[in-house]
């Protein structure tokens, strides 16, 4: 009896420091104003709620007529337990920041993603 009972409350023990939900990744394509700094763009990203991972996969493409662009990698928690929402709830909070101009989002989990047979572009 006493073997069962310490395994029930190592179990309840671990169980409240998980958490309820799993980290979401996504991938993303930042289309930016020309000669944004993105180490600051990325510390911005870094502190917006329920982020707790950026990083940048590839080199920024500087363009030398239109938008500079970059792809990053977004570990997140979801806020809502649909895919979809959550990761237009993040990427909308990307977008807002200063020199984001487009948020594509390129993969989510290392899939490729479409929307209704469309890359979700905001």
């Amino acid at each position: 009896m006493d073997k069962k009972d310490g395994v029930l409350k190592e179990l309840i023990h671990e169980s409240v420091y998980r958490l309820k939900k799993e980290i979401m990744t996504c991938d993303l394509k930042l289309y930016l104003v020309p000669d944004t700094h993105v180490p600051d763009t990325l510390t911005r990203i870094r502190i917006l709620p329920s982020v707790a991972v950026v990083g940048q996969v590839d080199k920024v493409v500087r363009a030398t007529t239109g938008h500079d662009s970059v792809i990053i990698y977004v570990k997140f928690l979801p806020q809502l337990a649909d895919i979809y929402p959550s990761v237009m709830r993040i990427a909308r909070m990307i977008k807002k920041l200063p020199g984001i101009e487009i948020v594509r989002v390129e993969r989510i989990g290392g899939r490729k993603v479409l929307y209704k047979d469309e890359p979700i572009v905001i």
